[in-house]
């Protein structure tokens, strides 16, 4: 997994907006300039750890999630290996049926 400023910036802008946050808001309530923030949202310009470790603690979210998109990537593996044990599932239920018609 590789860190991607774009992507994360557009992390940082989606829980902006669903926690209600304008631009201006969340950098006076971060202490830094609008303009910054502008440019981390945009994938310009990254930011410091500390500065991530403050927005994963306002967003409640982890720093997997916010940096990497990790939670959001896990969930998708987790359905894939629930189709798959489905499919494992019937496919031995088949090989059963077919043993018991010898």
């Amino acid at each position: 997994m590789i860190y991607d400023m774009k992507e994360c910036g557009k992390r940082i802008q989606q829980l902006r907006i669903q926690k209600g946050y304008t631009q201006e808001g969340l950098a006076g309530k971060l202490n830094i300039g609008q303009s910054f923030l502008s440019r981390v949202e945009s994938g310009r310009k990254g930011c410091s750890v500390d500065l991530l470790v403050q927005l994963s603690e306002l967003f409640h979210v982890s720093l997997d999630v916010l940096i990497l998109g990790q939670e959001a990537e896990k969930a998708t593996k987790d359905e894939d290996g629930a189709k798959l044990k489905k499919s494992i599932t019937e496919l031995i239920d088949q090989l059963v049926q077919f043993q018991n018609q010898l």
